[in-house]
């Protein structure tokens, strides 16, 4: 690598656990997704899988929380997010009755977003995209679905899912990607490709067998520049050697493809910052 000659920052951001990701922009204003980072203790896999003596005191700001579902996966320490930052919380639209309800949320404070939608904030532009969740099976049936429970909006999260591309005011492009691809390779080509991906990995955390190979072959496929893989804290608690094989083997399998793009697996609770520079050839 040559002498760096100038670097230009577009934002600052550490992936937390699963798919909390805080993301604070040049202007101050910061983007939470998805708060989960607590200890579910009692919840089976998920038990022992957030980052160690990590609190709501650790995150640093929220103006902005984002949520790609309702699973209890992923909006587990919204009530303390709220309580302490009280944000503009941006959710589909269907949620937002049930969310205001269970968590005590002011209706000003609710951001409803719709599919296929582009919404301007201050410091990046949203653009929704319709998701769907890996197939699971829900234990909850119709009639033991109440308005305003916590419970209910937590099952609801399959039923209810928002993929993102933000842009920053300097122009770079992050996608955020949780749950299947739902036909995001095909909306991020050409102009509408981003620089940075946060995604979630392509299955269950039970499926391993051929992990790198598939999650490499659907990267390479987007031609991007950066792929920040999210949600895999499981993999990362109880096989933390199958994680790192998993990373250098997509890799080397990008590297054979002959694609620029990259796999950048990142310490979990650690900023970093997404840079544009230029530097010297050797």
């Amino acid at each position: 690598m040559g002498k760096e000659l100038i670097t230009s920052s577009a934002l600052k951001f550490r992936w937390i656990n699963a798919q909390c990701i805080e993301i604070r922009l040049n202007n101050g204003r910061t983007l939470l997704t998805d708060p989960w980072y607590t200890d579910m203790e009692g919840m089976g896999m998920l038990a022992g899988c957030a980052p160690d003596h990590f609190s709501i005191d650790d995150i640093e700001g929220a103006d902005y929380v984002f949520l790609n579902h309702t699973h209890g996966d992923h909006i587990w320490n919204l009530q303390e997010v709220v309580d302490r930052f009280h944000p503009y919380v941006l959710t589909h639209s269907a949620n937002v009755s049930d969310l205001m309800k269970a968590y005590d949320i002011p209706v000003t404070d609710m951001y409803a977003l719709d599919y296929e939608g582009t919404y301007y904030f201050d410091g990046f532009v949203l653009e929704t995209h319709h998701a769907t969740h890996h197939r699971r099976k829900e234990t909850m049936k119709t009639d033991m679905f109440h308005a305003g429970d916590k419970g209910t909006v937590m099952t609801m999260g399959g039923a209810f899912n928002m993929n993102f591309v933000l842009t920053t005011d300097q122009g770079m492009r992050i996608a955020f990607i949780g749950g299947n691809d739902d036909g995001m390779t095909k909306r991020l080509q050409g102009v509408h490709k981003p620089n940075l991906i946060f995604r979630n990995k392509m299955g269950s955390s039970k499926e391993k067998e051929n992990a790198a190979r598939l999650f490499a072959d659907w990267f390479a496929e987007t031609e991007s520049q950066i792929l920040v893989p999210m949600h895999y804290e499981q993999w990362l608690t109880h096989d933390p050697e199958f994680t790192e094989q998993v990373w250098n083997e997509m890799n080397d399998i990008l590297e054979e493809k002959g694609v620029t793009g990259r796999v950048a697996p990142l310490e979990r609770c650690r900023w970093y910052s997404l840079n544009l520079s230029i530097t010297e050839c050797e």
